[in-house]
């Protein structure tokens, strides 16, 4: 088992010495991560991650919210089950 999950749908464009990439999210608590070589790093606030001279620009296929500790996921309740009303029919 992985301490990291993927994120379904989630991806992150990065730069790196102006070269741009797309990696895989994954999320660790509340924390988002970005899969980089032999491991991950952090998204931090103002577009920065853990790992040197690496920045993120943008994150597709998911919700999210930015806070000081950097990017989270927003978390949608699931609808509510609707009640299913039949027709009346006139005799």
């Amino acid at each position: 088992m992985s301490m990291f999950s993927r994120v379904e749908g989630g991806q992150v464009l990065l730069t790196q010495r102006g070269v741009y990439t797309e990696a895989e999210l994954y999320k660790r608590g509340e924390d988002l991560f970005v899969k980089l070589k032999s491991g991950f790093a952090r998204l931090l606030t103002t577009n920065n991650t853990t790992a040197a001279n690496v920045r993120w620009k943008e994150i597709e296929g998911v919700d999210f919210s930015t806070t000081s500790d950097g990017p989270r996921l927003t978390v949608t309740a699931p609808p509510a089950a609707q009640v299913q009303r039949r027709k009346l029919r006139a005799i």
